[in-house]
């Protein structure tokens, strides 16, 4: 029997490919893997989908965070609606996305520096773990997470 071995990537539909893949990378950090491009047979693949539209174009792009998981950025096909994003806190789906970082206060001050506006400022929470709040792009809330020795997170692990 196989066992799960972790997190693989989370997918993300984007308004602006490229800006996302800059946001991603350029203020957070992660790191362009590969992209993966529409093949020019696509119409023999998956006759009919609207994702021909984009035939020789980019699709998706993983980004690799430096703990091994990727974000995948996903261009709109053509007819989309992309006025979905942002927070869900009113029904089931994505609510959040939360990464870990070495030190709040000089991440916060890199943000700062990028003009990126912050959500939040620092908070211990009950979790006895530091958090910020900033938005991607697209409005997709990000919780900016610094462990401390008494995080659950790390006394659970």
């Amino acid at each position: 029997m196989g066992h799960i071995q972790g997190i693989s990537h989370i997918a993300y539909n984007v308004a602006d490919l490229e800006k996302s893949v800059d946001f991603y990378c350029n203020v957070l950090e992660f790191e362009k893997a590969f992209d993966i491009l529409v093949p020019d047979n696509i119409d023999e693949l998956l006759p009919g989908h609207p994702v021909a539209a984009l035939k020789g174009q980019t699709s998706l792009v993983y980004l690799k965070a430096p703990d091994g998981s990727y974000l995948e950025l996903f261009r709109p096909l053509p007819g989309a609606d992309i006025s979905s994003g942002g927070p869900n806190y009113d029904r089931m789906g994505y609510v959040h996305l939360s990464i870990i970082v070495d030190d709040l206060d000089a991440f916060t001050k890199v943000l700062r520096e990028k003009g990126i506006p912050l959500d939040s400022e620092k908070t211990l929470g009950p979790d006895h773990t530091y958090t910020l709040w900033i938005k991607d792009p697209d409005g997709n809330r990000i919780e900016l997470m610094e462990y401390t020795r008494d995080s659950y997170q790390v006394v659970y692990h």
